[in-house]
């Protein structure tokens, strides 16, 4: 009997990490780009740009020219839909998804830190007629300002009555009507659950024998005449 030796089984290569062609890869993305573009008649940058200049008033002839960036003449309320619950459906407007909506640029932005970052942002600012460039306060100015701050404290406005950031005072009390408001339900359900258990405990006296009650030391719960 011969012994036939038996040959090396085949193996596979593994231990050299996989390589990719990436010019391979660039020019497939490219031509799956212009394939896009000649079926839809615009890449998404030029759609993207269209829509920009579509609401941007200087280029559609209602300004003549940009005016400086403006501070906001209105209180921006990110907490208004918290705690609020919303059906959102796939063929809604966007005003209706979830998420902040921005009428003049009609788009969704889907957390607030977006949402401020957008309409602090230049094409929002574009859209409504303004460039980035902030008007430089005069030496006049600054003393009218200091004056009118002056004035104020002469006529002895209260700090209730002075509110930063052009916070409307009607939303403030009524903030604080509403905590009022919740703040009475919550005494009122504290003082509903000691009824309950007062009377719980006046239910369990009244079935008890008092001779039982003497030996285990119970004098009573309070609830008897003396």
């Amino acid at each position: 009997m011969s012994l036939v030796p038996k040959k090396p089984a085949a193996g596979v290569d593994n231990t050299a990490r996989r390589t990719w062609d990436k010019d391979e890869f660039r020019e497939k993305a490219r031509e799956r780009e212009k394939q896009e573009e000649d079926k839809d008649g615009e890449g998404p940058m030029d759609a993207r740009k269209r829509k920009r200049l579509e609401r941007d008033p200087l280029h559609q002839g209602m300004i003549v020219e940009r005016s400086q960036l403006k501070q906001r003449d209105y209180q921006i309320d990110l907490a208004a839909r918290l705690g609020k619950t919303q059906v959102v459906g796939l063929n809604m407007p966007l005003s209706q998804q979830a998420g902040y909506y921005c009428s003049v640029c009609d788009c969704i932005l889907r957390d607030s830190q977006s949402y401020l970052d957008h309409i602090n942002g230049k094409w929002h600012n574009r859209a409504l007629g303004m460039t980035m460039r902030v008007e430089r306060s005069t030496v006049d100015q600054v003393r009218k300002k200091l004056e009118e701050v002056k004035e104020a404290k002469k006529a002895g406005n209260k700090d209730e009555d002075y509110l930063p950031d052009g916070i409307d005072k009607r939303i403030l009390e009524a903030q604080q009507a509403e905590e009022r408001e919740r703040e009475e339900r919550k005494q009122r359900k504290l003082e509903k659950k000691a009824k309950e258990r007062e009377k719980e405990r006046e239910e369990e006296a009244d079935g008890m024998d008092p001779d039982m009650m003497a030996l285990m030391g119970f004098g009573g719960f309070g609830g008897g005449k003396k």
